[in-house]
């Protein structure tokens, strides 16, 4: 070849690749294609037998007995090959048989199914749960005897281990009739058009089985939006689940209401989350091996959730209570709006207290200072509101309000009317000092004292005495 027409054919050769650059996207050719998603009628496709009519009738009637002499030979060889009684050695007619069997090979191989050639389906979503969770009991599993199939997946966790929408949408049922069989699931509709159903909720009381508690949050309605990742409910035993471990029964249907194999998307959100093996944490995130993570999982099994932030499934125990955190404990207790009670503000550290006020708001950006610092409840306020709680509650003894408009407030005694009432229930020993009117309880210890001093114990029992030798 001379070197202009090779110059010629290597510019050619340039111009097609740069071409097939420019028009074929990086890894195009290597790109799995993603699988539809796995419905039932996919995982379990209707089967029917071959109908009778496709055997030919004289196959089984033209075979000809082996002592008939008076059929001429051509006659014979003509029924043996349809019976494939011709010997091998006939030229003529092996050829047949072969070509049949190559075709009836072929046409099983293409019926069979295919080594997958795509990428299982993922739907984009979150991990369901706050926590961890063994994915298990596969979309398609017999149920009742095998009358009907598993729609969804089933995740083991621990009971009231918090329950998150996996994606942004709208509550369209919501079922938590306590102490029913309709409790307690929730269905939320995706913005998408798919949906995600979150079954076999909590329906008891924590530490019990008794089903007279909530698994659902008891502010969520139909028509409440959710986002992506925003509690739900909690993981529990109700419905048909009763008899199984705990855990969350979760399913994924597309915008034709029909049901998706939700494994693939499942553990693609589970890694993502980070939650391949964690531990788990119930039903809030941060006060696990907490004075008062028993009693907060009991009062939110009640109906009554004590979120610290939006995500409402961290309880922030070591954080000063706000009064209305008070009041909200209070009013569950009682079973009526509790009296509000004016906080204090925090004190300020030593240090800066011999600051000058106006150099302290300069540093803080405040003014006055106190807009810097937390306001809450010392012992002393707390007190009086557990005493209305026994008291008032039961006995609507109310005084009229001096403001215009004649409203009653309620009753509450003074400090000291309240601490000498503890003190005479044995809600308060003579080893405990006189209540604090100066420290910020945090909201463990704000909950704490309120539920003992109500149900008339002590939350700060004395040591035992040590026998003298």
């Amino acid at each position: 070849m001379s070197g202009s027409r090779a110059a010629a054919v290597g510019a050619v050769a340039i111009l097609i690749a740069a071409l097939y650059a420019v028009t074929t996207p990086p890894g195009a050719a290597d790109a799995a294609e993603i699988c539809p998603p796995v419905t039932m009628d996919l995982l379990f496709p209707p089967t029917t037998l071959p109908p009778p009519a496709t055997i030919p009738a004289e196959t089984t009637t033209t075979t000809a007995p082996a002592s008939t002499t008076t059929i001429p030979a051509t006659t014979s060889t003509s029924a043996a090959e349809t019976t494939t009684t011709i010997p091998a050695t006939t030229s003529t007619t092996t050829a047949a048989p072969e070509t049949t069997t190559t075709t009836l090979a072929a046409e099983t191989t293409t019926t069979l199914p295919a080594a997958p050639t795509c990428d299982p389906f993922v739907y984009d979503m979150a991990w369901p749960l706050a926590g961890a969770g063994q994915i298990g009991s596969p979309f398609g599993a017999d149920r009742d005897g095998g009358a009907r199939k598993h729609q969804g997946n089933d995740i083991a966790a621990p009971k009231l281990t918090p329950v998150v929408a996996v994606a942004d949408g709208v509550v369209i049922k919501v079922a938590q009739e306590v102490g029913t069989e309709n409790c307690c699931w929730v269905v939320v509709e995706h913005i998408d058009g798919w949906q995600s159903y979150y079954v076999h909720l909590n329906n008891d009381r924590h530490g019990s089985d008794d089903g007279l508690g909530v698994g659902a949050r008891t502010d969520l309605s139909e028509g409440s939006v959710v986002a992506r990742g925003e509690l739900i409910g909690w993981v529990g035993d109700s419905g048909n689940a009763e008899e199984t471990v705990d855990h969350l029964h979760f399913e994924l249907r597309n915008p034709e209401g029909l049901a998706v194999d939700p494994r693939p998307s499942l553990e693609a959100a589970r890694e993502a989350a980070a939650m391949l093996d964690p531990e788990p944490s119930w039903p809030y995130v941060d006060d696990d091996g907490h004075p008062g993570e028993w009693l907060a999982a009991r009062l939110l099994s009640e109906g009554l959730l004590l979120g610290c932030d939006g995500s409402m499934i961290h309880f922030c125990p070591d954080k000063v209570a706000a009064p209305d955190f008070a009041a909200t404990i209070a009013a569950h207790l009682a079973g009526k709006t509790a009296p509000q009670i004016e906080g204090r503000s925090q004190p300020l550290p030593e240090p800066l207290a011999a600051v000058d006020p106006a150099s302290v708001e300069a540093a803080l950006g405040c003014e006055p200072v106190e807009a810097c610092l937390q306001v809450g409840l010392p012992e002393t306020e707390v007190a009086r509101i557990a005493i209305w709680i026994r008291t008032d509650a039961l006995v609507a003894t109310l005084r009229p309000s001096p403001a215009p408009e004649g409203v009653p407030e309620a009753f509450l005694l003074s400090t000291g009317e309240a601490e000498a009432r503890l003190r005479s229930m044995g809600a308060r020993e003579a080893c405990n000092p006189p209540l604090d009117g100066e420290r910020l309880l945090t909201r463990a210890e704000t909950m704490l004292r309120l539920v003992a001093w109500v149900q008339g114990t002590n939350p700060e029992p004395c040591a035992p005495a040590q026998p003298t030798l």
